[in-house]
């Protein structure tokens, strides 16, 4: 059993990936889940705008462990935010926040290997794309090693220096067997 942990002065919130369940109890009355392996249960209190809700949730409803990140007044300050994505923004949760985003890069890729989903970035437009297809890079499947024909035929270097060997006649041991039997 995992609950949030605010880290510092309270402008973070990280749950932990490594503990499954994983639990959030907001004090603001704001929406409570736990996170399973298999399942999500989101809980809300009923409030003047909204009826309570109590709803369990496959995994394999959610998109992937997304990243978002957010610029905080003029300076340049930036927030990110790490959330498990629905496409339904209600059941959308957020796992982690923090005003630096190097300290939830590794959460991120935690989240996604401990939940088995992909990971995803959330663009400034809202958009919502694969890690290296963001950045204009696409993985490709690996070449195999050898696909020439000429390198398929031939034996490697290192066997051609080895020679054949000689059969010989096979050699018979004769003797008497020295074991003290009555």
């Amino acid at each position: 059993m995992s609950d949030a942990v605010t880290v510092g002065s309270g402008r973070s919130f990280r749950l932990d990936p490594f503990v499954l369940p994983a639990r959030s109890r907001p004090a603001n009355g704001a929406t409570a889940f736990v996170i399973e392996r298999d399942s999500v249960v989101v809980s809300r209190s009923a409030t003047a705008d909204a009826p309570a809700l109590h709803v369990t949730v496959p995994l394999a409803a959610y998109r992937g462990v997304a990243v978002r990140m957010e610029a905080i007044g003029d300076n340049g300050d930036v927030r990110a935010f790490v959330e498990l994505l629905h496409t339904d923004p209600a059941l959308t949760l957020r796992l982690a926040e923090s005003d630096m985003p190097e300290e939830l890069a590794a959460d991120w890729q935690a989240w996604g290997r401990a939940l088995r989903m992909p990971l995803l970035v959330i663009g400034q437009d809202g958009s919502v794309g694969e890690p290296l297809a963001a950045h204009g890079l696409a993985a490709a499947r690996p070449k195999p090693r050898r696909y020439h024909s000429y390198f398929a035929k031939r034996r490697p270097r290192f066997l051609t220096r080895r020679k054949t060997g000689v059969k010989n006649r096979m050699e018979l041991l004769r003797g008497r067997e020295i074991i003290a039997r009555n």
